[in-house]
C-alpha cells in the first residue's frame, strides 16, 4: 500500500520564495528591454541629410572647405568633375586630431563610399553613432561645392 507524504512548509519560506522568483523575473525584463535591439528605432535614427544636387554642373577641380574642431581646424578636400564629386578627403590630418576624433576618419570613408553609388547628398546617410561627425563633414562638403558651382 502507499503510504501518504506530508510537507510541511513554513510561511516564511514561501514568502522568501516568492520574493526571490519576483525579483529574478523583474531582472529578465529589465535585462531584455536593454538589450533588445529595435530596428524600427535604428532605421527612425539613420536620417537623410539635405543639401543640393550633386548632379549639378562644376568646374572640374579641388575645393577645400575647413572644419574647426576645439581650437584646431580640418581642411576638407573635395574634388569634382564636371557633374559629380570624384573624391572627398582630408588634407593633412593630424594625428592628434584623428585620436581626439576617432569617427572623422570612418565618417569620411562612409561618405566617400555612398558618393559612389548615389546622386545627390540628399540620399547620403548616417547611422545615429556618427550623427554629429557626419554632419560636420558633410556641411564642409556643401561648402566646397558651394565654390565649385558653375554659374
Amino acid at each position: 500500500m502507499a503510504s501518504t507524504k506530508l510537507i510541511v512548509l513554513k510561511s516564511r519560506e514561501i514568502i522568501y520564495t516568492l520574493i526571490f522568483l519576483t525579483l529574478v523575473a523583474v531582472l529578465i525584463v529589465i535585462l531584455l528591454i536593454m538589450f533588445k535591439g529595435d530596428k524600427k528605432e535604428e532605421n527612425k535614427e539613420k536620417k537623410d541629410i539635405t543639401s543640393e544636387e550633386i548632379s549639378t554642373t562644376y568646374t572640374p577641380g579641388t575645393y577645400d572647405s575647413s572644419i574647426t574642431l576645439g581650437e584646431s581646424s580640418v581642411s576638407v578636400m573635395v574634388t569634382v568633375d564636371s557633374n559629380s564629386i570624384t573624391d572627398v578627403s582630408f588634407k593633412q590630418l593630424d594625428e592628434s586630431i584623428a585620436a581626439m576624433y576617432p569617427l572623422l576618419e570612418t565618417s569620411m570613408e562612409d561618405i566617400n563610399t555612398q558618393l559612389q553609388y548615389v546622386d545627390s547628398l540628399d540620399k547620403i546617410t548616417y547611422s545615429s553613432d556618427n550623427k554629429y561627425t557626419a554632419t560636420v563633414i558633410i556641411n564642409a562638403i556643401q561648402d566646397a561645392l558651394s565654390k565649385a558651382v558653375v554659374q
